[in-house]
């Protein structure tokens, strides 16, 4: 969960222990995941996103371009709930 977000910069979310990630990115994967859809962090620096048939030619497009901070983002909330 975010600790808190900066009002003068509204495109970024700052979680506890100073992560910062864009809003726009993290919104578009809490959607996914509130659709059904479930991410894996995979070994190789990838992600899977399953079922992939939940996913949009938008959300695909999205997260093609935004890969490295989606999975910064899935890293982080991996490690908070190990925590």
């Amino acid at each position: 969960m975010p600790a808190c977000s900066d009002p003068a910069s509204p495109a970024f979310v700052t979680f506890s222990g100073g992560f910062v990630a864009s809003w726009m990115v993290v919104q578009r994967l809490l959607e996914l995941e509130a659709r059904g859809c479930r991410f894996t962090l995979e070994c190789d620096g990838r992600f899977c996103v399953r079922p992939f048939e939940l996913l949009t030619p938008d959300d695909v497009t999205f997260l093609r371009d935004h890969r490295d901070a989606a999975r910064q983002v899935l890293e982080y909330s991996s490690q908070e709930r190990i925590q």
